[in-house]
């Protein structure tokens, strides 16, 4: 995908420096980067975050991992629910990698859940040979390339004529990308397919995670362990899918498994697993 020179038509996003911490305020986003280490993570907010969380003060997604790793951060903070589909978003982007502040660091990775998720795969053009960490990603919404999906009818209404529309075409120019999903979820697993672009894209699914799979990760307990493999590009797939068996002692897994059950008109089986749930 060529990128766009936007600059001419909009005002300068201003200098940025990868040893400085910055902000700026767009239309519908913020940026905040706190600089750090060589590796950049550029972390996008998830839908539900503008819903439950104050724009103002907010911090980005990952926070206090990433910046307890050493890394330096770059937080794409959204104030609604817009599936990062503003002209000036793209204009920052551009401006910022027009710097040459993506090529300042020996590892860049993009990452985020659902919304995020898609941003991650979306934006990564950005930085050419970028990691694409993203949980319960959407491809798209464009309405004609994804008309079976009708969870985010505001999602859908946004304006996808605008460029990095796709993150099937943005994961093309990644290096290397981890998609964690529940395959049991049909639009969660049909999105992960339109993903699958290449042997670059590593397919990490988990059954009965639920449309975000970075909470199942955190009760299991290993968060923070499959995070950091992935940074460094060295998650061992096989070690992976061994380790998250241990999601069936979850209560997460349990209530998943019930919805399930009852999407698909099996009511006895999902009472048995909501009192396997409980108390």
């Amino acid at each position: 995908m060529r990128l766009l020179r936007f600059l001419t038509r909009r005002k300068h996003i201003g200098e940025v420096n990868a040893s400085s911490d910055f902000v700026f305020q767009l239309s519908n986003h913020r940026l905040q980067y706190t600089a750090g280490g060589r590796t950049l993570i550029v972390s996008f907010d998830n839908a539900a975050r503008p819903l439950n969380e104050k724009y103002v003060g907010r911090h980005t997604w990952g926070q206090k991992f990433y910046l307890g790793q050493g890394h330096s951060l770059l937080g794409v903070i959204a104030r609604r629910r817009d599936w990062y589909r503003r002209y000036d978003l793209i204009e920052a982007f551009e401006a910022i990698k027009n710097q040459g502040f993506f090529e300042s660091f020996s590892n860049v990775v993009f990452t985020g859940g659902s919304m995020g998720g898609y941003a991650a795969a979306a934006f990564a053009p950005f930085a050419p040979g970028c990691k694409v960490v993203a949980y319960s990603p959407q491809s798209t919404l464009k309405p004609d390339i994804t008309p079976w999906e009708n969870r985010f009818p505001e999602g859908t209404r946004q304006n996808w004529s605008l460029p990095f529309w796709d993150g099937a075409d943005g994961v093309r120019h990644a290096g290397l990308c981890y998609i964690i999903y529940d395959n049991l979820d049909t639009f969660d697993r049909r999105h992960a397919d339109r993903l699958s672009v290449g042997p670059h894209v590593v397919n990490l699914p988990i059954p009965g995670a639920g449309h975000g799979g970075a909470p199942m990760l955190n009760q299991i307990g290993i968060f923070k362990e499959v995070n950091r493999a992935m940074i460094a590009g060295k998650l061992d797939p096989k070690w992976f899918f061994k380790t998250i068996r241990a999601r069936r002692g979850t209560l997460l897994y349990r209530e998943v498994l019930a919805n399930h059950a009852l999407a698909r008109n099996h009511p006895t089986f999902a009472e048995c697993v909501h009192r396997l749930a409980g108390p």
